[in-house]
Parts: C-alpha cells; structure tokens; sequence
C-alpha cells in the first residue's frame, strides 16, 4: 500500500536552498520563524536571527547530536554521553550532572522545566538543571516529545517488550497514558499543530523488513489511524526518522536514504520528494538529517545543505 503519487503542484518557489558549510548538520533547534542554531559534525555551531539570509558561527569542540533552545539565551544541548546548558545564546556550554546514562532526546517547556531520556527511564528537572528526578518506566524507553502547552504533550517510545509507542501526559510529564500501541508500528517522531492535530512517523515491521509509515490523529491522541505506508521500499528496508508541520495541511518527512515524503493536503496524500523535480531539492541520499522551524520550515543536513520551506 503506498499512499502517494507523483504531484503536479509546482511548488518550487516555496523551497529555497543553500549551502553555508561543507561540513554536515547533525541537529537544530528554532525558537521562531526567524531565530534558530545549527550544529555541525565539526564542533561548530551556527546561529541566524533574519530566517537564514545570514549566519554566524563559533566553534565549540562539541558536537551536539541534539538540541533544544526555549528563548534567545538558554538552551540544552546532547553530545552522546553528556548534556549541556547555556544561558548567553549558545556562545558557552556548561556540563550537566544527571543521575544516570543519557539516552538521545531531550524536551523544554523553558528554561527551568525539560526532560532528558534514558533507557527505560527519563531524567525530569524544574530547576534549569540543577537538579533530576529519575522517572522509571519499565521497558520504555522515550524517543521525541511534542508539547502542545505545559501541562498536555506526547512522547513516541521504544518498548522492549509491548507495542506501545505513543503516550501522552496531562501533567506536564509527571505521568504518562500510553495512546497507541498497534502490533508492528514502531515511532521516532511526533509533532502536533494544535491540541488536536498530530502526526508521528517511523516505520511498519512487515516480515522483517521496515516500510517507512505515518500515522495520525484528530481528536487529541485519542485515536490514530495510518495515514502513509510505502510497502514498496527494497529489501533492506527503510523508516522516517522525522516529522514536521508548517500548518494543518503542509508537512515533510524525512529518512535515511531516500525516501523522503510531503503534504499539501494534512497527510491524504504524500508525495515522495525524489519523484517530484518541481521541489528543487536534492536528491542525494539521506541529505537531510533534521527538521525544524515553524511556519517557515528548515530541512537541514548533508554538506551544510540548508532548505527553507516558505
């Protein structure tokens, strides 16, 4: 079942790309349509204010696998085995002391409350880090999170022993109601536009071999329904490691290889990237690593390839 088709929307003028490094981002974090930071594999990190027309960059011998920036001057940064926080926009990074190993997402309501994971559990913090409550979650381990206000927000998970990949909270993390948990659907991201609307991409285990899939919902993660499934993916198979909305109907996905999908019309139909020449985008394999912004949306990755989708 493959839930997509080749577009005769020519939408070319909307995806605008650059090249600002040679080296490749590895994660990103916007705080609006305008202000964002990029991190590279070559310790660097790059930061715009004017929506990608400029950037500049200072070197910080890390490489952040993952970021998150809740205002102009505070933000929480992952390498792989250490977290960090900065309070002056990224120009320096203090290491945070967390009571366990670290897994590879992290989440901010602001600059006091987030959470890091970890395996089969995750590490809470109301103190901008100075202090962790360890929450356990047997066989759960949390992937992404998306937050649609600071009390209600939604986690895809890997289970080790369940199905059980989406959850969701009412109490800005405290506790966790699992939402969804489908034989064979396995999840890595999540996004929502409102309370109601939401999606989260991964992959469907048919047989063994993985077939990138979307599912989503309407009615505030009550219930999900598959919405994209390429079964027509090759042998080694393939999944979606990220989802992003610039509105209820505009959307992208992305994957490893080349697999790469988007929407126009809230995930009825999706169209594979590669297939599509009017997108001007590359067709390189895997050259988008992250997603991010709003309203603009970044596509972000391989040889300093930044694509802003208007």
């Amino acid at each position: 079942m493959l839930l997509a088709a080749a577009s005769s929307d020519s939408r070319s003028q909307i995806f605008e790309n650059s090249e600002i490094t040679n080296n490749t981002f590895v994660s990103s974090s916007f705080i609006s349509d305008e202000e964002g930071w990029l991190a590279d594999n070559n310790g660097k990190l790059w930061h715009t204010s004017d929506a990608g027309e400029t950037w500049d960059s200072m070197f910080l011998e890390n490489q952040f696998l993952k970021m998150h920036f809740t205002d102009a001057l505070y933000g929480f940064a992952l390498e792989s085995d250490i977290a960090y926080k900065t309070f002056d926009g990224g120009h320096s990074w203090s290491p945070l002391i967390l009571p366990g190993i670290i897994g590879k997402a992290l989440y901010f309501l602001d600059y006091q409350t987030g959470f890091i994971s970890g395996y089969q559990k995750y590490f809470r913090t109301t103190d901008g880090g100075a202090s962790w409550l360890t929450v356990f979650t047997e066989y759960i381990t949390f992937r992404d999170y998306c937050f649609i206000n600071e009390s209600h927000g939604f986690a895809v998970a890997k289970d080790d022993e369940f199905n059980r990949c989406i959850w969701k909270t009412a109490d800005g993390g405290l506790t966790w109601e699992n939402v969804f948990n489908e034989r064979n659907y396995y999840m890595n991201s999540i996004w929502f536009v409102n309370e109601n609307t939401g999606w989260a991409a991964g992959y469907y285990d048919r047989f063994g071999i993985r077939e990138p899939a979307i599912i989503k919902t309407s009615d505030g993660g009550l219930i999900w329904h598959n919405i994209y499934r390429n079964t027509y993916v090759d042998s080694r198979g393939e999944a979606l490691t990220d989802i992003r909305f610039k509105s209820e109907l505009e959307g992208y996905a992305i994957s490893r290889f080349a697999y790469d999908v988007y929407t126009t019309d809230g995930g009825t139909t999706w169209h594979l990237t590669h297939d599509t020449d009017n997108l001007g985008l590359s067709t390189l394999y895997g050259v988008y690593k992250t997603l991010d912004g709003y309203t603009n949306m970044y596509l972000i990755g391989r040889e300093g390839t930044v694509t802003k989708w208007e």
